[in-house]
């Protein structure tokens, strides 16, 4: 995401144009509203119901908590330049294995931490060579791509390929406030593209995993790799569940037309999406 590092941390435009109805009806980009007049004039833009500090939560502490909660110690992050930009809070973390792979790499990373992987386009495919020469394996791997959808398929499926079974994986920006957000193409300003897309497409047809989408940051989902005989039955069982919403998103996915629309309308069962309640059952069951 793009003014990622004026806006607070865990800031979401859609919570912001809900609780400030005069940004909404004036059809404003509310990131840019933020920074320019809602900063300046304390408006809120977390729920009062929520835990007083929800307003800080934002992709890299959900990594932290996963990491505690689930034991996780290598950690991969596959960024670009203008994405990710957490790398160096997951030092605090306690990682034993820390690496990360970074794409459309043409100039220096603004953190000067070390750069383990990289190439200056979008193809990785050298990349993913050498973790695999390597012999790396990962338990927590961070996606935040280019958000075109050729870059975050690819980048959540080949994610996934390299998580050992019991890992997590969370993907950013699976949730965009708007259509002016979601372009297939690059725009200036804040761009979540087609990620969500990707995202959804990719969970959908894939019965082997389990997944949900933290409501936080432009919306983190997290896929939960399976290790056990039951955790694998689980998931194929809901996948089963989820066949007739699955077969509508086939087909309405089609049309670039209907696509952000029938997502809209059908994000909270598409992503599982969870508030803080709902990660905290997700987290300790």
């Amino acid at each position: 995401m793009f003014w990622r590092k004026s806006l607070p941390p865990g800031f979401d435009p859609a919570i912001y144009l809900e609780l400030n109805e005069d940004v909404r009806l004036a059809g404003v980009d509310p990131s840019k509203h933020y920074l320019n007049f809602g900063r300046k004039e304390g408006r809120r833009y977390w729920h009062e119901n929520e835990s007083d500090e929800s307003g800080f939560w934002d992709k890299a502490r959900l990594c932290g908590l996963l990491s505690v909660k689930f034991n996780l110690k290598r950690y991969l992050e596959i960024t670009t330049t203008t994405t990710g930009a957490k790398y160096p809070e997951t030092a605090k973390l306690g990682f034993k294995n820390r690496k990360r792979v970074v794409y459309r790499l043409n100039t220096k990373m603004a953190d000067g931490l070390p750069v383990d992987y990289s190439t200056d386009g979008d193809d990785t495919s050298q990349c993913l060579i050498d973790i695999r020469r390597d012999g790396h394996s990962f338990d927590l791997i961070f996606v935040d791509p280019h958000h075109t959808y050729e870059c975050s398929y690819r980048d959540i499926s080949e994610a996934f390929d390299l998580l050992e079974p019991g890992g997590s994986m969370v993907v950013h920006d699976c949730r965009p406030p708007s259509e002016e957000t979601a372009t297939p193409e690059f725009k200036p300003g804040s761009w979540c593209g087609v990620t969500y897309k990707a995202f959804v497409d990719f969970v959908l047809a894939n019965p082997r995993l389990d997944y949900f989408t933290f409501n936080v940051d432009f919306g983190c989902g997290v896929i939960l790799k399976p290790k056990t005989i039951l955790q694998k039955a689980k998931c194929r069982a809901q996948a089963k569940t989820d066949l007739a919403l699955r077969r509508k998103w086939d087909t309405d996915s089609r049309d670039p037309e209907k696509v952000f629309r029938t997502f809209k309308a059908n994000e909270v069962a598409l992503l599982r999406l969870v508030d803080f309640a709902g990660l905290r059952e997700k987290v300790n069951s």
